[in-house]
């Protein structure tokens, strides 16, 4: 839940949820009665031929790395900063702008396309941010006939230039006779609102400043009804900076789209003017209209600062940047990053691209400020740093090949380590202690970096000090009870956090005794042995009053949020796979799902990246349809542009998470975590190939293949190829430092083996999978698929939620048999 006033009460009143998307096949999934007067939306906002997106009220993120700032595109298609929003008209009655379905460039980059046709003209958008090449500023100071206006102090000794929004707009007469193309670009300090948050719907709150790094933070300033304004012939500028630049060929500028009949003359546009406007209505307006032949196109290229600037060389050099060079090189610069990684390749574009599109969300929400870099959550309503989250995303980079960067965020979080020990980012958050300590060894694991290992554990050092006080301290003897109102939601002492503890220490006794720490070793398993007898304890009686479900608390208080109670097995396996505990905790949870996800608090909303933890579990314990069938759930619960969101969405409501903004980088890394899980994962000395494998990329023609995975053995490569129906050949091409004792291939559920060959030598399979030695290269597949075989994909799972949608829209507006 976001909070609308200051950052402290965001920070602790904050109410996080997480969920995943459970088989929209299962009729369980769409038993939800209706919730009157619950808000739905009309099943026409999707529109055949056209993407899907699950959210009616879409916003999109625009930005670069390491940057202290991004842009978010709202679900009008406008550009918000921390200053203005950047709005477009279009028609002889200038209608605004408002189109929900946006597409990537690649399928996956973060160069936004959308497009509405009106009267007859299309009118296509391309945005994205990039920086201003710092020469390009030296090249604008040093042809300057004056070192720089009176008054005014260039920016000089830049180390990065400033950040740019690009916009693209391309008008063309689709029809058969001359047609009028009319368009017109303006600002706006903030959108129409219709709740009690302090900003317009759909927006971020700014500006805020954050007391210590890692504070929910927004660059930007407070609205001023003093502000003067003023145009250029290619400017508008508030307070002599620069909001946006436009190109020649307009036919007006106005400071508002109907300036009020005073029965004066006009304003001059040119000198700088109090406009008594307020927060929502649109200045510096300029309008281009122009008569096109059949087919005929014009183009026009807007540019809007991140950061309004007064510097004459700066806005220079952003004039004499064009859009066609920015483009390809901030296109150059992603495919570059996204190429370092782990490479996946599978016969749904949707799958793959939003794996993609993730890793860009997070890269877009590191803040490098100084000598940190600091893992934010996004950029717009949740930029700030939680050690919850920023070490699931931290192993996210680890396990998809971005160690480095993971590296330097881990940095941070030695700066969120207390004096007494603790790691600690938000009060009571004592999860916190667990994800650092588990966020460092898990680095370690995969890295093998035995200079990280030096770093890293005399702080851990220090955190089993604290760990060992505090818990000597608590009448359990476990991680002490919280009052945090967070995730959980209940006072007392949280399961997760326990498990996360034991998680934690578990492998940091792996990095310790690699390195040679012995002594260290011993001491954090005395610790760890002691906290799981007392863990486990409590654990198994409150698992068997409640008929083998783990509840989220340990004080056998009712209520209480599904949360850290789903982390039995995931990241690391506490408890068996298959221990009835954990089974009993999936169908308890699974029944509380509503369209395939998981749901938060007793079922009022969904919750996105909450039932990852449970797909996770689900891949590693062979449940592969369940798996399956909630990865598509996820997928169906993306937006057009691959965001997912954290809650704050109604079960068949009206699909409008309000000021819940995505993308959500949690969601990110736990998408990208799971479809490595689901295709390359290590459980002890063994390496797990296919694990989860989806009908629609099997048979005749398709491919699945796996480049550059890093693994804890070493790097690996494969390749499943498909010549015909009935046959499969993978292809292995490793790299192992550290050879795993073997490989273990999963077969699909619905796929009945006849035969099987390993580098020539025959397999048998065994418990749904074959086991072949690490320096197998070729594997010989030939099976039959079953004839009950679920015809799941992306596509058909989108078809069944939109046909139970129409449904129940139908039910709801025109009365008749509840919902099943």
């Amino acid at each position: 839940m976001e909070f609308a006033c200051p950052a402290l009460k965001f920070v602790l009143n904050r109410m996080r949820t997480s969920a995943a998307f459970f088989s929209l096949s299962v009729a369980a999934s769409f038993t939800i009665p209706f919730q009157l007067p619950a808000q739905m939306v009309s099943p026409s906002i999707d529109q055949r031929g056209q993407p899907f997106s699950y959210y009616s009220k879409p916003t999109d993120e625009i930005g670069v790395m390491g940057a202290e700032a991004a842009t978010e595109v709202t679900p009008e298609g406008y550009l918000r900063t921390g200053f203005e929003e950047l709005m477009f008209f279009s028609g002889p009655e200038f209608e605004p702008t408002d189109v929900r379905i946006r597409t990537l460039e690649q399928g996956h980059l973060p160069i936004i396309h959308y497009e509405f046709v009106r009267d007859g003209i299309a009118y296509r958008f391309t945005v994205f941010e990039a920086r201003i090449e710092v020469s390009a500023i030296d090249r604008a100071r040093q042809h300057s006939p004056f070192p720089f206006p009176p008054g005014v102090s260039p920016a000089s000794g830049l180390t990065e230039g400033p950040l740019v929004n690009f916009i693209r707009v391309e008008m063309q007469n689709e029809t058969r006779e001359p047609n009028r193309a009319i368009f017109a670009a303006g600002t706006r300090y903030d959108g129409p609102n219709t709740t009690s948050a302090s900003h317009g719907d759909n927006r971020f709150t700014r500006p805020v400043e954050g007391k210590v790094p890692g504070d929910f933070r927004q660059i930007g300033e407070e609205f001023n009804p003093n502000w003067m304004n003023s145009f250029d012939d290619g400017h508008f500028f508030r307070l002599n900076r620069e909001l946006y630049g436009f190109p020649a060929g307009y036919a007006d500028r106005t400071f508002m789209l109907r300036d009020e009949d005073t029965g004066r003359a006009n304003r001059d546009v040119l000198r700088s003017t109090r406009l008594d406007a307020t927060p929502t209505t649109p200045i510096g307006i300029v309008t281009y209209s122009r008569l096109l032949k059949p087919g005929e196109t014009m183009t026009l290229d807007f540019k809007m600062p991140l950061i309004p600037t007064a510097d004459p060389f700066v806005i220079t050099a952003i004039d004499q940047t064009g859009f066609d060079d920015a483009e390809k090189k901030i296109t150059t610069y992603w495919n570059d990053v996204l190429a370092q990684g782990m490479q996946i390749d599978l016969p749904e574009p949707k799958v793959v691209n939003t794996f993609y599109t993730n890793l860009v969300y997070d890269l877009i929400a590191i803040d490098h400020i100084g000598s940190d870099y600091i893992q934010t959550v996004n950029k717009l309503h949740y930029h700030a740093f939680w050690l919850r989250d920023g070490a699931d995303i931290v192993h996210s980079y680890d396990v998809t090949g971005y160690p480095q960067v993971a590296r330097e965020c881990l940095d941070f979080f030695a700066k969120k380590q207390q004096p007494d020990g603790n790691f600690l980012s938000q009060s009571q958050q004592y999860d916190g202690w667990g994800e650092a300590v588990w966020a460092y060894s898990q680095h370690y694991r995969i890295t093998h970096d035995k200079a990280f290992a030096e770093w890293a554990l005399p702080q851990i050092d220090r955190a089993v000090d604290w760990l060992h006080q505090a818990r000597a301290a608590d009448p359990l003897h476990i991680v002490p009870a919280s009052n945090v109102r967070d995730n959980e939601f209940v006072p007392g002492h949280l399961t997760g956090y326990n498990f996360l503890a034991l998680d934690g220490l578990r492998l940091a006794i792996q990095m310790a005794n690699e390195t040679g720490h012995t002594d260290l070793a011993q001491k954090w398993q005395a610790e760890y042995d002691d906290l799981s007898q007392a863990f486990f304890k409590v654990l198994d009686a409150q698992a068997a009053a409640h008929n083998g479900y783990i509840p989220p608390a340990l004080d056998g208080q009712a209520g209480g949020y599904d949360w850290g109670n789903l982390l039995s097995v995931v990241p690391e396996p506490t408890l068996d796979p298959q221990d009835a505990r954990v089974t009993a905790t999936l169908k308890a949870t699974q029944a509380k799902y509503a369209e395939g996800i998981m749901t938060y608090a007793d079922g009022k909303f969904l919750h996105d990246y909450l039932t990852i933890k449970n797909t996770m579990t689900e891949t590693i314990r062979g449940d592969q349809e369940q798996a399956v069938n909630e990865l598509y759930a996820l997928l169906v619960h993306t937006s057009s542009t691959n965001a997912g969101f954290e809650y704050n969405i109604r079960p068949w409501g009206d699909r409008n998470f309000g000021n819940n903004l995505a993308p959500h980088g949690w969601f990110a890394a736990e998408y990208r975590t799971l479809l490595r899980t689901m295709l390359v994962r290590e459980q002890g000395d063994q390496l797990h190939l296919f694990s989860v494998m989806s009908p629609a990329w099997i048979g005749r023609g398709k491919t699945i293949a796996v480049r550059q995975a890093r693994t804890n053995f070493g790097s690996l490569a494969f390749t499943l190829t498909q010549p015909q129906d009935g046959e499969a050949l993978l292809h292995l091409d490793a790299n192992f430092t550290n050879p795993p004792a073997q490989i273990v291939v999963h077969l699909p559920w619905f796929m009945d083996l006849r035969s099987a060959t390993a580098d020539g030598k025959t397999v048998r399979a065994a418990n749904g999978a074959i086991s072949v030695p690490a320096a197998t290269h070729t594997v010989d597949l030939h099976w039959t698929m079953r004839s009950n075989t679920p015809r799941l994909s992306y596509n058909s799972a989108v078809a069944a939620y939109e046909a139970e949608y129409a449904r129940r829209y139908d039910a709801f507006m025109h009365g008749g048999a509840t919902a099943k």
